[in-house]
C-alpha cells in the first residue's frame, strides 16, 4: 500500500462531519498520551531539568496550556496562545497536570460538529514585535495541537529515556510515521 496516497476528502457522517470526529479523536489520542506520560513517571523524573532541557513537566504544561487556549477561546472566537496561565503546579506536579488533562478530556468530547466556526488565533512570533491575529478555525488549531502535541511528547520521550525510564514506542511518533512504517512491513 501506498501510504501518501491515503489522503482523501471525508464526507459527512450522520449529520456530523467525520473529519471534525478525526480531529478531536486525534486530539483525544494525544491527551492519552499525555495521561500516560504523567500517571507513569516518578515524580523525580517528571520535575528534572538541567541546565540544556526543559523538565518533562515544563513541556507537559506547556501541551496542557496550548490545549486550554483553544477550548476556553473558541467560544469568544478568539484564540490567545500568549494569554497562558503558565501555571507552575502543572509543571511540578504530576497529579495537578492529570487532572487538568481529564478536564481537556471531557471538554473534548463536548466538541460538536462545529469546527469550521471561524476564529481568531493571536500569538507573539516575533520578540521585537506586536502579536499577530490571524484568521482560523477551530478544525485548523485542533489539526495543529495534535502536531503541536506529538512534538512535545516526542521530546518528552527522550527525556523520559535518558532518565532511564523509557515510554510505549509510539508516544510522540507522528500519525504519518506510523502509517508508513506500518506499510514498510
Amino acid at each position: 500500500m501506498d501510504y501518501m496516497n491515503q489522503s482523501q476528502v471525508i464526507p459527512a457522517l450522520n449529520g456530523q462531519n467525520q473529519r471534525c470526529i478525526i480531529l478531536r479523536d486525534a486530539c483525544s489520542e494525544c491527551v492519552d498520551q499525555c495521561l500516560e506520560v504523567v500517571r507513569s513517571l516518578p515524580v523525580a523524573i517528571y520535575r528534572d531539568s538541567s541546565p540544556a532541557s526543559s523538565s518533562i513537566g515544563t513541556h507537559m504544561r506547556h501541551i496542557i496550556e496550548r490545549i486550554s487556549c483553544v477550548l476556553d477561546g473558541r467560544d469568544q472566537g478568539l484564540v490567545d496562545y500568549d494569554s497562558r496561565a503558565r501555571d507552575q503546579l502543572l509543571e511540578a506536579n504530576p497529579e495537578s497536570a492529570g487532572s487538568a488533562l481529564t478536564g481537556i478530556q471531557d471538554s473534548l468530547a463536548t466538541l460538536g460538529s462545529d469546527q469550521e466556526a471561524p476564529l481568531q488565533v493571536k500569538e507573539s512570533v516575533h520578540q521585537d514585535n506586536p502579536a499577530v491575529a490571524v484568521a482560523s478555525t477551530l478544525e485548523r488549531e485542533l489539526m495543529s495541537l495534535v502536531s503541536h502535541t506529538i512534538h512535545h511528547l516526542a521530546i518528552i520521550a527522550l527525556l523520559a529515556r535518558s532518565a532511564g525510564h523509557p515510554l510505549r514506542g509510539d508516544i510522540g511518533k507522528a500519525p504519518s510515521t506510523i502509517i508508513y512504517e506500518r506499510s514498510s512491513s
